[in-house]
């Protein structure tokens, strides 16, 4: 066997790339083989060089739309240092425009079209007879030729990616699946291509859930494409997790809402707070674009699930929309948007469409006007019944929504800002322009600016300066609740309270029992860095917060009024805002 190494390059370093750790695993019986993964985002050089200095026969790339230019580039200069190597691509970037890449980068030698891992093991064992291997593309003299292509391996066949640990994944994502393939034909999306769903079976996936268990890793994201594909699969998933949850794993799960049934919702009661992330994809709301794109969402189920779920108040909810899609123009974006802020998601993702190659609407991008970048992404530029104006328009809003709204920041704040608007939506135009106004888009920001850029925003409103107050407050309290503030601007009007204050409080948190697990095992003063203790002139400002304790006690000489308390060692596991609660002294 000749040495081989595959090579991963994420988008970012908490990536980590799983296609080349089953290639890897199913190769293991042949010790010549060898992983590196990079990110994007590190110097071409250094990547080249790493690569160059394995000194390998065979050179396996995974391609994506975040890599593929990289990939290429490096490709070009490896064959120019050693025009003997053997270049093979794989990957959804690959798999479905094979001809096309090898035609018009002459130095690509093989693409593995679909799956790699059987595949790729056979083209290693018959480098010098590639006729015999299936589901390829190769060069034959000055053609290109293309084997047949044959239906996926049994996900049974498949070895676990991780037997050899993953000490080397520490602070990264750990990828994991349990099935291949999608019920749904949604025209955006590769999985649509291949018909029917393959299951990995549960004997094995209950050990594998068993191996992240025990190996206490931060968090497994599924990357099978529909979850609760098979009602039983997902159900006996979710249950052994719960059964044997050490407190620490988190699980994230794509799922479809329409097959979100009451023992899905049961099961989901039975969990701790944290230990699963559900992502939706909602993508549209309007009828004729989701008909367009083959999707059936059931508006109102949706709006009753999520409903459901949040009612538990146990489980991260991600919902997903597209920008971009077909016959829906900016107006009718913006009632999209607005169905799915109404749900109050934990996170909202304003996505654009990419115009994937393979997908279905690859082929119909002429007949709806869709215009895109003719390199990766592939993202929409314009449609017919969307102007480049309007997408540019909706990028300033996917970044309000990635600042006010997802980073968590501004959780309190901005809940009560919408109220005041008609729409959601016009909530983030108004933010996106004064944004604009204010060159904000030109430099960095620390997350103090973010607040001080948010009540300079406020004292633009039209409303009494009495509201106005009343929102300045709520801005402090995201501040205080986010994280234990070292400096303030001069407009903010909470104090840094003195030590024999603090002191006193703190006794009226041990006469109450209150957060007496950090009181054991921490001092006063490791206790003070720890906490927040803010006084509020009119705790009535701050009505509707939801305090974890109001507690009484006696004001002494110097210290009445009503106090704040921030923990942040209890910080909540859906937006990271420490824990709150107010003690009056009377």
């Amino acid at each position: 066997m000749k040495k081989t190494l595959l090579v991963g390059i994420n988008a970012k370093y908490i990536h980590s790339n799983l296609a080349i750790r089953y290639i890897k695993a199913y190769m293991d019986k042949d010790d010549k083989v060898e992983l590196k993964e990079f990110s994007i985002n590190q110097n071409l050089e250094y990547i080249l060089e790493e690569i160059i200095k394995v000194n390998a026969e065979i050179i396996g790339f995974s391609c994506y739309l975040w890599n593929i230019e990289m990939v290429r580039k490096l490709t070009r200069n490896i064959k120019v240092i050693n025009p003997e190597v053997t270049i093979v691509y794989g990957g959804p970037e690959v798999t479905y425009t094979s001809i096309q890449e090898m035609e018009e980068n002459p130095y690509v030698d093989i693409i593995v079209e679909g799956e790699g891992e059987k595949t790729f093991t056979e083209l290693q064992q018959n480098l010098e007879c590639l006729e015999q291997v299936e589901n390829i593309a190769y060069r034959q003299g000055t053609k290109v030729i293309r084997q047949k292509k044959t239906a996926g391996m049994s996900l049974d066949d498949m070895i676990f990616p991780y037997n050899d640990g993953v000490e080397t994944l520490e602070n990264r994502i750990i990828y994991y699946e349990t099935s291949r393939g999608c019920p749904f034909t949604c025209q955006y999306c590769l999985s649509a291509i291949e018909k029917g769903v393959r299951f990995r079976s549960m004997e094995k996936v209950h050990e594998e859930l068993q191996f992240f268990l025990d190996a206490h890793v931060k968090q497994v994201k599924f990357v099978d494409r529909t979850f609760n594909a098979w009602r039983e699969h997902a159900l006996s998933i979710m249950n052994y997790i719960i059964d044997h949850d050490q407190g620490w794993t988190n699980f994230h799960f794509e799922v479809a809402p329409e097959l979100i049934d009451s023992e899905f919702l049961d099961v989901l009661a039975r969990s701790r707070n944290g230990l699963f992330q559900l992502e939706i994809g909602v993508q549209s709301s309007n009828g004729k674009t989701l008909d367009i794109i083959q999707r059936r969402n059931d508006l109102e189920k949706i709006i009753q699930v999520v409903r459901q779920i949040k009612t538990l108040k146990n489980t991260h909810i991600h919902l997903d929309l597209i920008a971009g899609l077909p016959e829906e123009n900016l107006e009718e974006f913006k009632n999209s948007f607005n169905y799915v802020y109404e749900m109050e998601p934990d996170q909202f993702q304003l996505g654009f469409l990419k115009v994937l190659k393979g997908a279905g609407l690859y082929d119909q991008a002429k007949e709806y006007g869709i215009q895109y970048r003719d390199y990766p992404p592939y993202e929409v530029l314009s449609t017919e019944v969307l102007a480049f104006g309007d997408v540019m328009e909706l990028k300033i809003i996917e970044e309000m929504v990635e600042i006010f709204y997802n980073s968590g920041l501004f959780r309190q704040t901005i809940k009560r800002l919408a109220t005041l608007y008609t729409r959601a939506y016009d909530l983030y135009e108004a933010l996106g322009r004064f944004w604009i106004q204010e060159g904000m888009h030109h430099e960095k920001h620390t997350k103090l600016n973010l607040y001080h850029f948010m009540y300079r925003y406020i004292q633009t409103m039209d409303q009494k300066d009495d509201d106005k107050t009343w929102l300045v407050q709520w801005v402090q309290m995201d501040y205080v609740l986010n994280e234990k503030p070292k400096k303030k601007k001069e407009w903010m009007t909470f104090d840094f309270i003195e030590a024999e204050c603090q002191r006193h409080l703190l006794d009226i948190l041990e006469d109450h029992h209150i957060w007496a697990e950090e009181r054991e095992k921490y001092t006063t003063k490791q206790l003070s860095r720890m906490y927040h203790i803010d006084r509020i002139e009119n705790v009535n400002v701050l009505k509707n917060m939801a305090f974890r304790y109001v507690l009484e006690g006696k004001a002494g000489e110097r210290h009445g009024g009503s106090y704040v308390l921030v923990n942040y060692n209890r910080r909540d596991f859906l937006h990271n805002n420490g824990e709150i609660l107010c003690i009056n002294l009377v």
